[in-house]
């Protein structure tokens, strides 16, 4: 699987992909009153780059460069823009 063949609403996705931009972790406040930590990333495969999400638990230390393996990610589009997430039953690694 790669990048550009990932569309919104898919689950299970499986992918290597490269670290290309890292934000600081922001703080947001659920409508529920729960607080969460999002780190976004902007990452890359050779056939594009993509926006990727990590929430609360999944978040690791990450720098530009660093080789990620997602296993069980699902993609969203939030603003038009399409996002790997790594939600309750995925994992992140660096490889």
């Amino acid at each position: 699987m790669n990048i550009r063949d990932l569309q919104p609403g898919m689950s299970r996705v499986s992918i290597k992909v490269k670290v290309v931009s890292v934000s600081e972790p922001k703080h947001v406040t659920s409508g529920k009153g729960v607080e969460h930590e999002i780190l976004e990333l902007e990452v890359e495969d050779e056939t594009g780059s993509m926006a990727m999400n990590l929430w609360n638990e999944k978040i690791i230390p990450l720098k530009v460069g660093d080789i990620l393996q997602i296993e069980n990610g699902f993609v969203t589009s939030f603003k038009g823009v399409r996002r790997i997430n790594v939600g309750k039953y995925g994992e992140v690694t660096k490889v």
